[in-house]
């Protein structure tokens, strides 16, 4: 048998002829092999780095948003009712006023059913089928309607299979480690309830909260519109810096970026928000380095207080359109602002008569003998900013990478409100609480912890798509089942989606290339086999046997396999790295300031050479070499040499 030595040789003298053929079918070869490589190493290494930001930002936990679904027929009152609704509310409303009367009678007060307000009024216009006792349509202005929706609420939920028990069941069937609560309202009015102090002031003409149209609702604008709720703690973990707080001196707060430095930025030395990702980072690092413990006040003021306000600049307008008219008369009582910052409303004028203040006594009195009486009230709050979170509002038309990176990783928070962390607010001193300024209703806060939205906590991401395909999506209006449910926090489910999607073309793109690469080599090794009988001829009249031309010829094929693996891998590396060269850094700066991970961030990371693919792609480019050279290889050691040398 031929020396390997001398079928090296051989092979090396024939790789010279016919350079050009084999040149072009190895680089044509070693493009579509290396277009694979290049997907494979791009894709491994977004994704893993993808994954690795949604593992910090979840703490390594897969979070999903529950919200119980109550059909809307259930516990809400329609303006057209039925004859049998109508029925229902007609008894309801007996019951409402009789109870009323009862009240009045047991503090020793006359009742007055001339004060009743009907819950139904007389329709004008009407189908010619409905008989007179449909004619009714629901009156808004009555206050039998509130407590009549209250009441259907109750009798819902003492049949209800979607209560809080309900979706513990439901999180044990996929081992849930947790269940937390999500924008559990505070109680606290908005704006102008609720005023935020800004140049040791309130400012009264602003009576409207401000409402800008994000991705992420109006939580841009929360502190000034005085938008609060309550969140556990565990959910706003990894934007909480306590460590950098001390003792609380305020109400904790978890605020925007964008709206802490609008305003307090001024006076710690911030400048506005970079548009460039780079920047953007370095910038929401030092909004959390100078804005965590920064303390503000806001101004509250009861229902009472607000009508006083309202009384103020009515009056005013009033008696400055009639300031030339001799015959106008100015209000007897006038209210000023109050002098200090949420400080006392003052009586400016009081001139009623003794009759006028004693009718306004026996009001006084008939409310608080009937439990309605509600007296001015005000409160200046303090809170302070424990942590903050930037947002950005998403693309509708991405027409940058940066806007398809950062639609991608943006936070699944849907967030309306600035947070509190609720175990942070329990442990605050009584003096810095807001709860002596709240009123509950027991029954309201039954039904608000018994459907409110929970954030499950998993530990595997097949868990949390567990519980998600037993739930109706968020954004499904005929929903069948009990709860609907979102993945919250991070879009980590489309992530994992896109990796299933890659495995996908993954299985498709392999076969074709192989097919395509299969045919490429076959063409080139049959061509070469096809212009080497002479020389196959002369080896056989040497007497050279059939396995040293295969030997030959086998080893020539690894040259050819060697050089394709070797541009192959040389092209992909070259490519995927001189991408990851300029997009690496600036999706990195994208994906750290869409999750707010300052510290101790993962990077984005395009070049990735760990993929078992890539070595699957190498064993592809072995077997497609073997496999496309074989038939040919045995159809010319077969030949008659004699035959091909008369041919010749």
């Amino acid at each position: 048998m031929i020396k390997i030595s001398y079928a090296i040789k051989l092979a090396r003298t024939k790789l010279k002829v016919k350079r050009g053929i084999l040149i072009t079918s190895v680089v044509v070869a070693s493009l579509l092999f290396s277009a694979l490589l290049v997907m494979v190493m791009i894709f491994t290494g977004a994704e893993e780095s993808a994954r690795e930001f949604v593992r910090q930002s979840g703490n390594n936990r897969y979070l999903v948003a529950v919200q119980p679904y109550i059909p809307p027929e259930k516990i809400n009152v329609k303006t057209e009712l039925s004859l049998t609704e109508i029925q229902a509310l007609r008894s309801f409303e007996k019951q409402y006023y009789e109870e009323l009367k009862a009240k009045y009678e047991a503090v020793g007060l006359k009742y007055n059913p001339e004060l009743e307000i009907s819950a139904l009024e007389k329709v004008a216009y009407a189908d010619e089928n409905v008989p007179d006792e449909g004619r009714f349509q629901v009156n808004w202005a009555s206050p039998v309607i509130s407590m009549y929706q209250k009441q259907k609420k109750l009798d819902y939920a003492k049949t209800a299979t979607n209560k809080y028990d309900d979706l513990k069941k439901l999180g044990e069937r996929y081992r849930a480690t947790g269940y937390y609560r999500l924008n559990q309202p505070t109680a606290l009015p908005t704006l102008p309830g609720l005023r935020l102090i800004q140049n040791g002031k309130e400012d009264f003409s602003v009576k409207e909260p401000k409402r800008e149209l994000w991705a992420f609702g109006n939580y841009v604008k929360s502190i000034y519109n005085g938008d609060y709720s309550f969140t556990d703690e565990q959910v706003l973990s990894r934007y909480l810096l306590k460590n950098k707080i001390g003792e609380l001196k305020g109400i904790p707060v978890l605020v925007s970026a964008q709206e802490a430095s609008e305003l307090f930025g001024a006076t710690v030395g911030l400048g506005v928000e970079p548009k460039e990702a780079g920047e953007a980072k370095k910038w929401l690092k030092e909004v959390q380095s100078k804005l965590i413990g920064q303390t503000y006040q806001v101004c509250y003021r009861n229902i009472k207080e607000q009508e006083m306000l309202q009384k103020i600049q009515r009056d005013f307008s009033d008696m400055e359109n009639h300031k030339n008219d001799q015959n106008y008369q100015a209000p007897d009582l006038l209210y000023e602002y109050p002098t200090e910052v949420c400080g006392e409303i003052m009586i400016k004028k009081d001139t009623r008569s003794k009759a006028e203040k004693r009718q306004a006594r026996e009001v006084e009195e008939l409310q608080k003998k009937l439990g309605t009486y509600i007296a001015p009230q005000h409160r200046l709050l303090s809170f302070q900013i424990v942590g903050v979170r930037n947002v950005q509002p998403q693309e509708q038309q991405q027409k940058t990478i940066k806007g398809y990176v950062r639609n991608l990783l943006a936070p699944q928070d849907n967030l309306v409100n600035a947070e509190i962390p609720r175990q942070l607010y329990d442990g605050l001193p009584e003096v810095l609480k807001f709860d002596d300024i709240i009123n509950l209703d027991e029954e309201d806060k039954v039904l608000a912890d018994e459907f409110a939205m929970r954030i499950l906590e998993f530990t595997e991401i097949e868990d949390a798509k567990g519980i998600l395909e037993e739930t109706c999506d968020f954004l499904q209006f005929d929903c069948d089942k009990d709860f609907k449910a979102v993945p919250y926090g991070s879009n980590y489910l489309l992530i994992d989606e896109i990796g299933e999607m890659f495995n996908q073309v993954a299985r498709v793109a392999f076969p074709i290339v192989a097919v395509l690469a299969t045919i490429m080599v076959w063409l080139t090794i049959s061509r070469m086999m096809l212009e080497s009988r002479k020389e196959v001829a002369v080896y056989r009249a040497m007497g050279a046997k059939r396995a040293d031309i295969a030997m030959i010829y086998l080893v020539y094929l690894l040259f050819v396999i060697f050089f394709i693996i070797t541009l192959s891998l040389g092209f992909s590396v070259i490519v995927a790295f001189l991408i990851n060269y300029f997009y690496g850094a600036m999706l990195t700066d994208v994906a750290v300031i869409a999750f707010s991970i300052i510290d101790e961030a993962p990077t984005i990371n395009l070049f990735n050479l760990s993929s078992p693919l890539i070595l699957l792609t190498i064993g592809l480019i072995i077997v497609v070499g073997l496999l496309a050279s074989l038939q040919p290889l045995i159809c010319n050691v077969k030949r008659n040499p004699i035959d091909d040398l008369r041919d010749e």
